[in-house]
Parts: C-alpha cells; structure tokens; sequence
C-alpha cells in the first residue's frame, strides 16, 4: 500500500494548520501585501501548467487583489473553508486507494466510495466496525459539505444510520480540525485492514 499521498496530505493539514495560527495571531498581518504574496505564490512551483493551456497568455498578478472579506472578522469561516477542502482531498485519495485494494483483489464495487467500504468491510475483522463507520461518517461529511451547502440529507443521513441520535434532514455539519484527524485514523486502519 502506497501511503505517499496520504502523508502528503498529512503535511498540508499540519502546514495550514500551522499557518493559520500564525496568520491569526498577527491578525493576518500586512493585509494590504497580499498582492505581493499572490505574486510570490506564483513562483513557488515550475512550471506554471506542465500542458499546454489555453490560459497561460492570460495575465497573472496585475489584477487589484484584496482581502474582501477580512479574515479576522470570518476567520471561522475561513476555517470551515480549509476543512471542507481538507475533507474533500481526503476522500479521493481513499477512494483511489480503495479501488488499489479492490483490483488487487479482483473484485469490483459500485462507483460511489461507501460502496466500495461495504464492499471491502466484508474482510474486515469485526473489532474495526468502528473504522468501516468513521470511514462512512467521513464520505457523509463529503457529501453534506460538497453536495447540500453543509446541511444533512437524507442521502448523507442513510450512510450513517449507526450514528446515535442520528442527525435530522436540515441540520447544519460542522466539524472542527479534530476530526479530520479522527477521519484519517479511521481511514489508515480500514486500508490496513482490508488490504490483502
């Protein structure tokens, strides 16, 4: 199993996790050079698109840019922000991995990631249900924030039936950096254990 990935992803969560501290405890600093550090971003990786894009004639860093929406006053939800990308991220990367230990089993799944965990739970030892849930609550999360503007669904809500009191049609998901680090532990131990 290549976990090359979700070390990768391991390092950016402790990076923003890192940076967002510091950019609140200097009240994001020098709020006005933010076009300078949008022009320093663009130099960190070469080439800029390893294609051929259609985009790349078009101007980067001349526009006016600034800060909107003053990340001191939303800084919650600039947060929000960064763990919905976070959980996103995640997800692909478990699904792909899951569908490495599927081929390698020679077996199939259906196209969605809960599929493929009910699938592979089938090798599951019983003493990591709780590994084969986080990794369910983990997709439901995914599909509230990406799919239904944070608001639980009945679809989101009939992934995770276990959950006790089950959240209503319309409740609001919010989750903190904490579980993205209990979505990861769920994750690791479900591929170890399932991989063949």
């Amino acid at each position: 199993m290549d976990w090359g990935r979700v070390n990768a992803w391991t390092t950016t969560l402790y990076t923003l996790i890192h940076s967002l501290r510091i950019a609140k405890a200097i009240e994001f600093g020098n709020m006005p050079s933010l076009p300078k550090s949008i022009l320093e971003a663009g130099t960190w990786l070469e080439p800029e698109a390893s294609y051929s894009s259609v985009l790349a004639s078009e101007p980067f860093g001349r526009s006016a840019v600034k800060f909107r929406r003053n990340p001191n006053i939303h800084f919650e939800e600039v947060v929000r922000q960064v763990i919905c990308m976070l959980v996103q991220d995640l997800v692909v990367i478990f699904d792909q991995m899951m569908d490495d230990i599927l081929a390698a089993r020679s077996e199939t799944a259906g196209v969605f990631p809960q599929s493929k965990i009910e699938k592979l739970a089938t090798h599951l030892d019983p003493k990591f249900e709780w590994a084969k849930q986080g990794c369910l609550e983990l997709i439901a999360a995914r599909n509230v924030l990406t799919h239904a503007r944070g608001r639980w669904n009945k679809q989101s809500i009939a992934i995770i039936s276990f959950v006790d009191p089950i959240p209503s049609v319309g409740d609001e998901l919010i989750i903190g950096f904490p579980m993205l680090f209990r979505y990861r532990k769920a994750m690791r131990t479900f591929l170890n254990e399932v991989t063949p």
